[in-house]
């Protein structure tokens, strides 16, 4: 009799949810349950609950690497040392992928199509996510559990084209009638079994993995993204996310906002982000400041002023300094009522504000776009704003600071005269802690004419040598584990992954 397969260890995990019932209801723990007893309606919801875990746990550590956010300590991810991201790697391979892996082998046992094709998505997300940190990766034979303990780790570029394999076929699928007598419902926690956004999902990964693919073959990812969007989300409604709740907290909430408020700090929103967002980087014309600001980030009672922490300086920020007084507290930290780091907030997989971004640099760059050049096409204008309008509701500011926020100069700049700068400036601000704003730094080289004031963080790796570091280094109990198939992989955090040709 078979049990849930387990990527690489004999013993079988706990649900991180435990007692979630809003989560998991009258279903069972397929963790602890003969595969012969279980649905593919048990696996669904704890493959949801591992697959936005590992998106948490590999954005708090990688999006100090993309300057989102900083470190309270260094050195760290906040200096670019190097990181291994043991959580995210086990999210993901020890929990995700085996219980996704375990639903579609029910789905197809019942012939379910519907089941089938969303596990061949959360699969995909759930690579997708791998490849782009670690590089060459377990995939094909990442669950086969006791048949392979030590799996080969294929190229990015093999891991690319599997990716879209699963996108194509878990689409071919959606669009059967699944005459399984199976139907997706409660136990679908981000769609409610609503199938048609499931297939958004699968177009909207396919033009995110094109996109990625910019440095390969510029004109081939632009076409392939303008092909994959149409048929991609249409609103915020069909946003790719796992809301949370009062009894299963957002765990920005449980692991950044509790820690934070009890003295075990780890980490505040960085410089980078602030200065995109409070007038330092791009001055405003009419408004004060991005207002945005409040709903993201909590001053302490007695501040006035969004000041982020330079990243690599243990959460102090430069300005304002004098002689006297060389540095200066950040006082923006992640806050219980934030947006993001609520006990209910989302964990963002994908977007349609990110889907419009995409279509906008798409857009710039079919028109002969590049890194100096300004000007794009009214269509490609106009999603950079759909873009921004998206987020902006998203997040929950109030209609006439949206609009004053659009109408302002230095955002209506008109199609004549929107750089490069300022789509990637709102798309940085758009998928703030996700990993995604470490895939557009790569791809545009940490190229500070695109990212308006980066710069390498003070106490820099010096194993670096000033270089940007460009990949997570594999987990030690994976080295250790499969250590020869490691070996043949690993390579320094300064080297950059396949797509990543600078």
């Amino acid at each position: 009799m078979k049990k849930v397969n387990i990527y690489a260890i004999a013993v079988l995990s706990l649900l991180v949810f435990s007692g979630c019932d809003d989560y998991l209801g009258d279903n069972l723990d397929p963790n602890q349950e003969l595969e012969e007893n279980l649905s593919p309606s048990d696996l669904l919801p704890t493959s949801i609950v591992y697959t936005s875990s590992g998106y948490y746990n590999i954005g708090v550590n990688i999006c100090q690497y993309s300057q989102q956010i900083a470190s309270y300590f260094q050195p760290g991810a906040d200096t670019q040392e190097e990181i291994q991201i043991t959580g995210g790697w086990s999210f993901i391979y020890l929990q995700a992928l085996p219980d996704i892996q375990t639903m579609e082998e029910l789905a197809v046992e019942r012939n379910s199509t519907s089941y089938q094709g969303i596990a061949k998505i959360l699969q995909a997300t759930n690579l997708g996510l791998a490849t782009d940190q670690w590089g060459a990766i377990p995939t094909s034979a990442a669950t086969l559990g006791e048949e392979d303990f030590t799996p080969t780790f294929e190229s990015q570029e093999n891991v690319y084209t599997f990716i879209n394999t699963l996108l194509d076929d878990a689409i071919a699928l959606l669009e059967q009638d699944d005459t399984s007598g199976l139907t997706v419902g409660e136990d679908d926690l981000i769609y409610g079994g609503d199938l048609s956004k499931w297939i958004k999902t699968a177009y909207f990964l396919k033009a995110k993995y094109a996109l990625h693919t910019t440095e390969i073959d510029q004109n081939a990812a632009v076409t392939a993204v303008l092909a994959a969007y149409q048929n991609a989300f249409t609103s915020n409604d069909d946003d790719y996310q796992l809301v949370y709740n009062t009894r299963n907290f957002n765990p920005w909430y449980a692991g950044v906002v509790l820690p934070n408020a009890t003295g075990n700090a780890s980490v505040l929103l960085s410089d980078q982000l602030i200065s995109l967002m409070d007038g330092t980087q791009f001055p405003f014309d009419g408004i004060d400041q991005d207002p945005r600001l409040p709903l993201i980030t909590t001053l302490g009672s007695e501040e006035t002023q969004y000041l982020g922490a330079i990243n690599g300086s243990a959460g102090i920020h430069a300005f304002g300094a004098t002689d006297d007084d060389p540095n200066v507290g950040a006082t923006t930290d992640f806050g219980a009522t934030d947006f993001y780091s609520s006990q209910t907030a989302p964990v963002l997989i994908g977007s349609f504000s990110e889907l419009k971004f995409m279509q906008a640099e798409a857009l710039f760059l079919q028109n002969g776009g590049g890194t100096n050049s300004t000007g794009t096409t009214a269509a490609g204008y106009a999603a950079y704003l759909d873009g921004i309008r998206a987020n902006f509701d998203k997040i929950g500011v109030d209609a006439a600071a949206r609009d004053a926020y659009l109408a302002d100069a230095s955002v209506a700049v008109g199609a004549n005269n929107l750089t490069l700068a300022l789509l990637m400036r709102e798309k940085y601000i758009a998928t703030f802690l996700n990993p995604e704003s470490f895939v557009d730094l790569r791809r545009y080289d940490f190229n500070p004419e695109v990212f308006a004031g980066l710069a390498l963080p003070v106490n820099h790796n010096e194993i670096l040598n000033n270089q940007w570091v460009r990949r997570a280094q594999y987990p030690a109990t994976e080295q250790t584990r499969n250590g020869e198939e490691v070996e043949r992989v690993i390579k320094g955090i300064g080297e950059g992954v396949w797509w990543d040709k600078d």
